[in-house]
């Protein structure tokens, strides 16, 4: 059952709202990567923070990161974290719970499969728990069932960014059985033309649409967003406005920003490699590389990137975790002005130094948000999933950056695609527009102390509040 419109007035002071939220317990269970607990516990540590009770769902082994997590950052102890044991899977590896740890061994699908497994054990917790509202992730579709068993009301938390889930959305009202051609047009009343995806991106998802389980992800998406009360999403209307419009007009169901979620920057490391090196180049001046931590770029990717770097004669600073070695000699040809790093390393911080001047990014949205906040322009390189329209998002519409550019038919980029990419915005005059505009939707995301995102948050407050399932209105 959809929310009711709120009507109410916000309340007066924090203290007010604190009171009247006293009693609302949460439940939040994200889907087991890095990119959507971080979100997850952004949100969780905002709704803590209006007096809500949290219990945060994952598996043991996350749980234990989570918990070092909120140590290290002396969050006070209003959240409670819960464990939900993964069942044993033949092909996956003990201790394999996140899609971080699939390096070790097992796949995607393997995991998906193992979290299916869950719904009945999810259902004793809930029962146990009894909570007012379950916030959930799309890959566990399932919940949304498995709370309205319940009669507890679920509100499907996206992580991703609004612009790709809405296209996501509108394809798979059209039907697989649409023709290739169809499926890159213009959904009918999408905002703009220019979002959308290349053929090469089009027939990734065609030829491997299920994601090795009964439900691929684009039928868990839509299954999520139906069968919940309403969707949050890790976005702002200066981002995504015309595409949260359109989400509710398509989907029928409340969609409200609560983002861009966005942690404090902790202390400094008092040692690391990365930083120490960023300190000893000229303001604005360096590329940084970075792919995520869940996609290893091929051989051929990986090769690209590098020459191109090398064409480029600019500095970079290259994080690459793990995946086929570099160009023979790469490192010895670049080592006056290149740095490469194959261990995690600090993004946040790397983005904030004064010496990085773009980010070469696979458009995962947790990092292009990261980026915006610090202002850093970007050279857009998509490789999967909804990283192309992310792409073309923060190319064609935001103008926060340049996409490489690629063979269409294939998606193949070469070393002259990044070395062309990356000058264009460190050296051109495109790049001095693009570093302007930047720099202007930075002050938009982080004025006045993040005020967008708490306001994002209050107005989901008021609207939990007068849900009309509340057991505590």
């Amino acid at each position: 059952m959809p929310f009711a419109t709120v009507g109410s007035t916000l309340p007066a002071t924090m203290e007010d709202e604190k009171q009247l939220q006293r009693d609302l317990h949460i439940v939040m269970f994200p889907w087991l990567a890095h990119g959507h607990i971080n979100p997850f516990l952004g949100l969780a540590n905002s709704l803590r923070s209006h007096g809500f009770r949290i219990s945060f769902v994952s598996t043991p082994r996350n749980i234990a990161r989570i918990k070092s997590q909120l140590s290290q950052s002396q969050t006070v102890p209003r959240i409670e974290l819960v464990e939900l044991p993964l069942p044993l899977m033949d092909g996956l590896p003990a201790g394999v719970e996140s899609s971080a740890d699939l390096k070790r061994g097992g796949s995607l699908p393997l995991l998906v499969q193992a979290l299916d497994r869950c719904q009945k054990p999810f259902e004793a917790l809930l029962q146990r728990l009894s909570p007012d509202f379950v916030i959930f992730d799309n890959i566990q579709y399932w919940t949304a069932r498995v709370a309205a068993k319940l009669e507890i009301p679920a509100i499907f938390f996206s992580t991703y960014g609004v612009a790709a889930m809405t296209l996501a959305f509108a394809e798979e009202q059209v039907g697989k059985t649409a023709a290739l051609e169809h499926l890159t047009e213009q959904p009918p009343g999408f905002p703009t033309w220019v979002v959308r995806r290349r053929p090469y991106e089009m027939r990734k998802i065609v030829q491997g649409q299920s994601s090795g389980t009964a439900i691929d992800f684009v039928e868990r998406l839509v299954i999520s967003v139906k069968e919940s009360c309403a969707t949050v999403c890790n976005s702002t209307n200066e981002l995504e406005g015309t595409f949260m419009e359109y989400w509710r007009r398509s989907s029928g169901r409340p969609v409200l920003p609560v983002g861009v979620l966005m942690p404090s920057l902790p202390p400094r490391p008092p040692v690391d490699r990365c930083l120490d090196w960023l300190d000893r180049q000229g303001p604005r001046s360096v590329v940084v590389v970075s792919f995520g931590s869940d996609y290893t770029p091929t051989g051929e990717e990986i090769a690209a990137v590098a020459l191109g770097l090398e064409e480029s004669l600019l500095p970079f600073l290259y994080i690459l975790l793990g995946g086929p070695p570099l160009p023979q000699g790469f490192d010895g040809r670049t080592l006056a002005r290149g740095l490469v790093v194959n261990e995690w390393a600090p993004q946040s911080h790397i983005l904030s130094h004064p010496s990085t001047g773009a980010l070469l990014t696979h458009c995962g949205w947790n990092s292009l948000t990261e980026a915006l906040r610090f202002g850093v322009p970007l050279v857009a390189l998509p490789m999967r999933f909804d990283q192309g329209i992310n792409a073309r998002l923060i190319a064609e519409v935001l103008k926060v950056g340049v996409e490489v550019r690629r063979n269409d038919e294939d998606g193949c980029f070469s070393k002259d695609d990044i070395s062309k990419a990356v000058t264009a915005v460190m050296l051109e005059e495109e790049g001095r527009q693009i570093k302007s505009k930047a720099v202007e939707l930075q002050r938009v995301l982080t004025r006045n102390n993040c005020e967008i995102m708490e306001t994002n948050i209050r107005n989901f407050v008021s609207m939990l509040h007068n849900e009309p399932n509340n057991k505590h209105p």
